[in-house]
C-alpha cells in the first residue's frame, strides 16, 4: 500500500476507528460494483462505491468470483479492513496492469484477472449483494470496459445498469461518479429527422470481392443506413450480428447479407427475425465485407419471421471460395449439392484456439507433395487449388471440450457395443448443416445456427444405377484378403509404461504418452483391439518408448499385453533385441525417448542372424560458424543439435522363400522444428515454401545413409515406417526412382552432419557442405505401385497423404498380393484417442479407432510356389491404376 505506483488508502480511513466501528454495521449503505476494465495483456480492474453520505466499514463484505463463470463462487477476497469514505472508491487492480491503472489502484489481487467471462459478486454477511457478469462461460465482457448507471445494488447482471465502453478504457476510474448518463438512443433518421434512403445489402456487398463503396482504404468515407433481418448473433468469434437485406436483387453474385460489427456481444434484444436500422461506414476487414456502426448505432424496428435459409450451390465454373464470397454474410444450408465433405475432423484449431471442422468441396484434400514432385507446377497450383476448396466449420461459441455444438450425439454409444456410434469420419459429406458465412483469422467459415445428427453425416454414396461412389464407413479389420505372409507397420502414438505403468526410465527422463494409468490403459486396449483384427506375422513399430528391452520395458510390456489376447498361444509374438554392443549405455536403441521396434510370429517366421542398427545421421552447428545477410544487417546463426532416430534391421527366413526377407523399421525427423538449413532460407519461423516441412534436407540424409547400408543385402528387402516425408517429397524420391532428368528438381542432403561416434565418443563427421543426390536407390512404394499416389495414412491441416510407407525392392514387389491403409485412425476425429487435451469429459472407447495418429499398414506376400505375381507387366499394362482405393471410386 506504500507503493508509489498506487493511490494511497489513507484518505478513506482518515476518520477516526471510532467513527469507522460505529458505522462497520450500516445495513442501509450502499456499497457497489461502479467500474469493470477489461484491456489488453493484463490491464484489469475493479471499482467499488460507497454512494452513501457517510463513511462505511466494509466490514462482513466478501468479493467472490466464478472461473469461466461457472461452478461456485471462490476466490475470496476480505474486504472487511478497508473503510471507505462517503461518496469514495476503492480500486483493485492486477499485479501486471499498465502504469495508469496502477496509479489509481488501491490494491494489488490475484482475484482481479477476468478475460471476459468471469464474474463477480460482492457478499455481505455471507449474502449475495451486488454482482457483475453473467454465468455460463458467455463471454459478456470480452474486450469491454463498464461504468455503473444506477448506483442500486442487484444480485442480477442487467446490461442497462451499465454504460459500455471500449477495452482499456479507464476514464473515471478511481474517482466517484454519481452514475453516469447515458448517450442519446439511436434514431434511425436523418440529422434532419426525415426517415432515411437505406442502402442495400446488395449494393454494399457488390459483386466483387470487395464492396465498391469503399473507394480506398479498407473503410468508407461516407456513413450508410442499412435496414436487415437478422439471421445470427455473434457473441465470441465475431462479435457482432448478421443481417439478410429486404430486396433481394435475385443477382446470384452479389450476397444478400452482411456482418455488423458492434466489437462485443450486442443487446439481448438483437435476435433472429429482429428488423434492424444501422447506421455504419462499410469496412473491408482482413478479407471480410462488414458494416462498422459507432457504438450502439442500431436499432431495432420491430420483428418478422427469419429470412428463408438459401442452400449452398458451388456453380460449375467456380471455386468454393468463390462461391463462399457470393453468399458472404448470408445464411445457408448444406446439401447434397454443396458436397462439402470432412477434410480435416472435428479438433483442436491452432489458429483459432478452438476445437472446430474443415470441409472440402468435391472430395477431401491431398497433400500437393503427396501427389507430385516438391516444387513442381502440379504442387504449386494444388496448393493452390486446396486454399479455395475448404470451410472452416464453426460454432460462435467456443466449443466445451469433448462436444461438437452443432452434432450433440458426438462420441454417443447407442448400443452399448465399445464403440462410438455417432462420430464423423474424413470425407463423408455433410448435409442439413445451417449458418452464416464468414470470414476470420484467413479462412471462410460457416457459423452454425442449428444442429444435425448422424443422419446428416453422409458415410456412403450411390449413382443412379446403385453403384457406390464413395464409402467412408468404419471396418473392424484391414478389407485384404488372407496370403502367405501379412506385415503392417504402425506408429503407436508414444506407448509409455515409465509413467503410467510404472516401466523403466528412458534415456532422455521424458513422458511423451499417457500420464495417468487410466489414459494408459484405453491407450493400450485401443493398440491391442487394432492389432489383434490386422493379426500379422510381422509388426514394425514406431513411437514406442525407449526403455530398455528388460521385463520392465515398454516393448516387452506390448508384447505381453499382445499374448495375452491369444489364448492358445503363450508366445504368439515375440520382439526382436538389438545386440548388446549396438545398445546406447547398455540398453537402448538410440538416445532418443522414443525407438522403433519389431514383433514377430515365431510360428510363421524364424529369425535369421540377430538384429542390427543402422545409424542415422546427426547435425551439429555451433552457434556464431556462419552468417546471412538480412536486408544489409549480418547475422550470426544460433546452435543446432538435430538427432533421428536409428533404423532397426532384421532378417526373416519365410516357408517356401530361399533367400531371406530383410525388414527394415525406420522413423526418421519429423516436420516441426527447424534445422539449419530453414535459419539459412529465413524460414525458421515458417513454413517452407516448397511445402516439405521443416528438416527435409536433413530427412534426405537418413534416406542416403539407409540407402547405402542397404546395398549390400541379398534377397527381398522391405523399408517400413513412418518417414515423416509424403510420397513424392525428396526423401521418399531418393529411396525409390529419382533423377533430375525424370523430376526435373536438384535434391540435397543436409549440412554439418555426423554419422556414428569414434571410440572415445565423439561424432563422426559425415557431410559438412551437403551433396546432391545423383540417382534414387531403386526401391519401389508398393502404394503408389497398386493404388497410385493418392492414398493416405495420416491427415494435417486438412490435407492428406502417407508419412507411413512399405517400399520393396524388385524381388520382394514381385510377392505383394495387396497393400491397404486401414483408415483406423487417420479418418477419425482424434478427441477419441486416450489424451485428455481439448476433450474435456468425453467417454473414451477401448476400439481401435484413434489408437493412434497415424493409419497402420498392412502388407500381404503370396509365397506359394508357382504364385507369385509380375506386378511389374500388369502395372505397365493398367498404368499403375488397377487396384487403386480411393474416397470416390
Amino acid at each position: 500500500m506504500e507503493s508509489s505506483e498506487m493511490k494511497t488508502t489513507q484518505i478513506k480511513t482518515s476518520l477516526a476507528m471510532a467513527i469507522g466501528l460505529a458505522l462497520s454495521g450500516n445495513a442501509s449503505a450502499d456499497i457497489i460494483i461502479s467500474q469493470y476494465v477489461e484491456g489488453g495483456n493484463y490491464n484489469k480492474s475493479l471499482e467499488i462505491s460507497n454512494t452513501s453520505d457517510t463513511p462505511v466499514s466494509l466490514s462482513g463484505y466478501v468479493l467472490k468470483s466464478k472461473y469461466n463463470g461457472l461452478n461456485d463462487w471462490k476466490n475470496d477476497l476480505d474486504l472487511s479492513s478497508i473503510t471507505l469514505d462517503a461518496k469514495s472508491v476503492y480500486v483493485i487492480s492486477n499485479g501486471r496492469a499498465s502504469d495508469p491503472i496502477k496509479a489509481v489502484t488501491d490494491s494489488i489481487e490475484s482475484i482481479v484477472n477476468h478475460n471476459g467471462d468471469e464474474t463477480y459478486m460482492l457478499f455481505k454477511d455471507g449474502v449475495e449483494h451486488d454482482r457483475i457478469g453473467i454465468d455460463g462461460d458467455v463471454d459478456w465482457g470480452k474486450d469491454k470496459s463498464f461504468v455503473r448507471t444506477d448506483l442500486t445494488p442487484s444480485t442480477t447482471f442487467d446490461a442497462n445498469m451499465w454504460i459500455e465502453k471500449p477495452k482499456d478504457n479507464i476514464d473515471g476510474l478511481g474517482v466517484y461518479q454519481e452514475g453516469v448518463t447515458p448517450p442519446p438512443a439511436f434514431a434511425c433518421q436523418t440529422e434532419s429527422g426525415a426517415t432515411p434512403v437505406f442502402t442495400e445489402i446488395n449494393q454494399i456487398q457488390g459483386t466483387g470481392d470487395k464492396s465498391p463503396l469503399i473507394s480506398s482504404g479498407f473503410i468508407s468515407d461516407d456513413e450508410y443506413f442499412v435496414q436487415g433481418v437478422v439471421t445470427a448473433r455473434g457473441e465470441s468469434l465475431l462479435k457482432g450480428f448478421y443481417l439478410q437485406g429486404l430486396n433481394d436483387d435475385f443477382d446470384p453474385n452479389s450476397s444478400e447479407g452482411i456482418f455488423v460489427s458492434t466489437g462485443s456481444a450486442p443487446s439481448l434484444e438483437i435476435q433472429p427475425g429482429a428488423l434492424v436500422c444501422v447506421k455504419a461506414k462499410v469496412q473491408e476487414y482482413y478479407g471480410q465485407t462488414q458494416l462498422k456502426p459507432d457504438t450502439n448505432n442500431f436499432l431495432v424496428q420491430g420483428h418478422q419471421a427469419p429470412v428463408s435459409v438459401t442452400e449452398l450451390t458451388i456453380n460449375e465454373n467456380e471455386t468454393l471460395a468463390q462461391a463462399l464470397e457470393r453468399h458472404e454474410g448470408m445464411q445457408v444450408k448444406l446439401t447434397s449439392h454443396s458436397d462439402l465433405r470432412i477434410t480435416r475432423n472435428f479438433s483442436f484449431d491452432y489458429a483459432s484456439k478452438r476445437n472446430n471442422m474443415v470441409l472440402s468441396h468435391g472430395e477431401p484434400l491431398f497433400k500437393p507433395t503427396q501427389l507430385f514432385a516438391a516444387e513442381s507446377p502440379e504442387a504449386i497450383q494444388l496448393a493452390e487449388e486446396n486454399a479455395k476448396r475448404q470451410i472452416t466449420i464453426e460454432s460462435d461459441n467456443k466449443a466445451p471440450n469433448g462436444e461438437v455444438p452443432y452434432f450433440p450425439d458426438f462420441a454417443t454409444d447407442s448400443n452399448q457395443d465399445g464403440s462410438a456410434d455417432s462420430y464423423l469420419r474424413l470425407g463423408a459429406r455433410i448435409e442439413g448443416l445451417e449458418g452464416v458465412i464468414a470470414y476470420s483469422y484467413g479462412q471462410y467459415r460457416l457459423v452454425t445456427t442449428n444442429t444435425i445428427s448422424q443422419e446428416n453425416i453422409i458415410t456412403q454414396a450411390f449413382d443412379e444405377d446403385g453403384d457406390t461412389l464413395f464409402n467412408v464407413e468404419r471396418t473392424d479389420e484391414p478389407s485384404i484378403d488372407d496370403a502367405d505372409l501379412t506385415i503392417t507397420s504402425f506408429n503407436v502414438l508414444n506407448y509409455f509404461t515409465s509413467v503410467a505403468a510404472g516401466g523403466d526410465a528412458n534415456p532422455t527422463g521424458q513422458n511423451r504418452g499417457a500420464t495417468s494409468a487410466d489414459d494408459f490403459a484405453i491407450q493400450q486396449a485401443k493398440i491391442l483391439s487394432a492389432l489383434v483384427a490386422i493379426d500379422a506375422d510381422i509388426i514394425g513399430l514406431m513411437e514406442v518408448e525407449n526403455n530398455g528391452f528388460g521385463e520392465n520395458s515398454a516393448i516387452n510390456d506390448l508384447t505381453t499385453a499382445l499374448n495375452a489376447q491369444f489364448e492358445d498361444e503363450e508366445d504368439h509374438y515375440k520382439y526382436v533385441e538389438i545386440k548388446n554392443k549396438d545398445k546406447y549405455q547398455g540398453e537402448y536403441l538410440g538416445s532418443d525417448a522414443i525407438m522403433v521396434a519389431l514383433l514377430y510370429r515365431p510360428s510363421e517366421v524364424k529369425l535369421k542372424g540377430k538384429a542390427r542398427v543402422i545409424k542415422t545421421p546427426e547435425q551439429h552447428i555451433a552457434e556464431n560458424t556462419i552468417t546471412r545477410d538480412n536486408n544489409g544487417t549480418i547475422e550470426f546463426n544460433p546452435a543446432y543439435d538435430k538427432y533421428q532416430r536409428h533404423s532397426l534391421v532384421q532378417k526373416f527366413m519365410i516357408k517356401d522363400a530361399k533367400e531371406p526377407l530383410t525388414v527394415v523399421v525406420n522413423h526418421l525427423k519429423s516436420k516441426g522444428s527447424e534445422c539449419i538449413e530453414q535459419w539459412q532460407n529465413f524460414e525458421e519461423d515458417k513454413d517452407p515454401s516448397d511445402l516439405q516441412g521443416n528438416c527435409n534436407r536433413f530427412r534426405v540424409s537418413a534416406a542416403k545413409a539407409i540407402g547405402d547400408e542397404l546395398e549390400s543385402v541379398k534377397g527381398d528387402v522391405l523399408i517400413l515406417g513412418d518417414m515423416n516425408a509424403y510420397g513424392m517429397e525428396d526423401p521418399l524420391l531418393t529411396l525409390t526412382d529419382y533423377s533430375q532428368e525424370k523430376y526435373n528438381r536438384d535434391i540435397f542432403t543436409a549440412s554439418y552432419t555426423t554419422l556414428g561416434t569414434d571410440k572415445d565418443g565423439k561424432p563422426l563427421p559425415y557431410e559438412t557442405t551437403g551433396s546432391q543426390v545423383t540417382q534414387g536407390y531403386g526401391y519401389i512404394n508398393l502404394n503408389t505401385l497398386l493404388h497410385g499416389t493418392d492414398t493416405f495414412s495420416y491427415t494435417y491441416s486438412g490435407e492428406l497423404g502417407n508419412l507411413d510407407h512399405a517400399l520393396a525392392n524388385k524381388s520382394l514387389a514381385k510377392r505383394v498380393a495387396e497393400i491397404e491403409d486401414w483408415h483406423i485412425n487417420a479418418a477419425e476425429s482424434n478427441l477419441f484417442e486416450y489424451s485428455p487435451k481439448y476433450t474435456g469429459d468425453m467417454v473414451k472407447y477401448n476400439d481401435m479407432y484413434s489408437a493412434s495418429d497415424h493409419d497402420p499398414i498392412v502388407i500381404t506376400l503370396d509365397y506359394e510356389k508357382g504364385a507369385s505375381f509380375n506386378f511389374f507387366a500388369l502395372a505397365s499394362l493398367l498404368g499403375f491404376g488397377f487396384l487403386r482405393r480411393k474416397l470416390r471410386k
